[in-house]
């Protein structure tokens, strides 16, 4: 099974959009109802919060699944970072959200509303592979249009094995290496991260100062995280999609489990801890038999000789496997299918 989002137009009318931007405000005013006593009690646990708040919170005319999603969401771990919550999205589980053909059934303050959705090709493509909705996030964007978040479960086919086994792994100056000798490389996106960064450092400077604060100054904010994050998914799907075009039907793909990197990170420096989700580009020379190579292609060498000698997802090393130094991770692996 596949955990799948699909982002959704969804075009209710007048009423249903007034229901909904209640619903929004509301569940804002839960959220930040639930941080004060967080604060106040000094625990994020939400099992405490809930035994705090639920009672206020359920006054205010949220249904109870809400009022556990709100309690939720400010009990998450990076939830005693936030300073306020904004009417701009709800969460939902699979007791408050559900489809209903080509509508989407959502709990309100004003009831339960089943809203048309704007399906695409691709939307009805995935929709008809769905065998549940796990839940969603009700989204409403500065134009003022109704977006929901379905997160799916889609049953996958899993494919046999029948070709080579190819090695992946991730470098910083390379975005992937692969152990069949292909490379590509991240420069420029390490840049562009790097660009973003000092441009949104000037203009958070702005943003402190209250004299500078202006509307266009924090449209711009905005403007800026959007297009980091549309470059950066930009490049990886490129990147991705070469890889894949690469290899033949059956080929398995061996991928460094990668679980756990951040926290072990030893580099000092924001920039550097900032960037600190790839490795950087060296080459590798072997001490005992003067064998010299790329170490991102080593490492890759390696991880494909882990999984094709050792079995699939194992990480025990191969006999004769070359050693990168051992910064390569646990082999995970993903078969092409036709």
């Amino acid at each position: 099974m596949q955990t799948l989002t699909l982002r959704t137009r969804l075009e209710p009318t007048p009423a249903q959009a007034d229901a909904l931007q209640e619903t929004l405000e509301r569940f804002a005013q839960a959220c930040n109802l639930t941080l004060e006593v967080a604060r106040a009690c000094h625990t994020f646990n939400k099992f405490k919060l809930q035994r705090l708040v639920y009672g206020q919170l359920r006054a205010l005319g949220l249904s109870a699944n809400l009022v556990i999603r709100a309690i939720a969401r400010v009990g998450h771990r990076k939830g005693h970072r936030a300073k306020h919550y904004r009417p701009t999205s709800c969460d939902y589980d699979q007791r408050t959200l559900s489809l209903r053909g080509q509508t989407v059934s959502l709990s309100t303050t004003r009831g339960r509303l089943r809203i048309p959705m704007r399906l695409s090709p691709y939307h009805r493509y995935w929709l008809a592979r769905t065998r549940s909705v796990q839940g969603g996030r009700l989204l409403r964007d500065r134009r003022g249009r109704w977006y929901v978040h379905l997160t799916v479960r889609i049953e996958t086919p899993e494919a046999a094995p029948t070709g080579r086994v190819v090695g992946v792994d991730l470098g910083q100056r390379l975005l992937a290496a692969l152990s069949t000798g292909a490379r590509f490389p991240g420069g420029a996106l390490k840049t562009k991260r790097l660009h973003y960064r000092a441009k949104r450092a000037e203009i958070r400077s702005k943003l402190d100062r209250p004299s500078e604060r202006t509307r266009s100054l924090r449209r711009l904010w905005a403007r800026l995280s959007g297009r980091e994050r549309r470059f950066v998914r930009q490049v990886l799907h490129e990147a991705s999609r070469r890889i894949v075009d690469s290899l033949a039907p059956g080929d398995v793909l061996a991928i460094e489990d990668l679980r756990g990197l951040r926290g072990r990170t030893k580099r000092k420096g924001k920039a550097a801890r900032h960037l600190h989700q790839l490795w950087p580009y060296g080459l590798f020379r072997c001490r005992a038999c003067g064998f010299q190579h790329n170490a991102d292609v080593v490492a890759a060498m390696n991880l494909a000789q882990r999984a094709g000698s050792e079995g699939m997802g194992r990480c025990q090393p191969a006999p004769g496997a070359i050693p990168a130094g051992g910064r390569e991770g646990k082999p995970t692996t993903s078969v092409v299918g036709s």
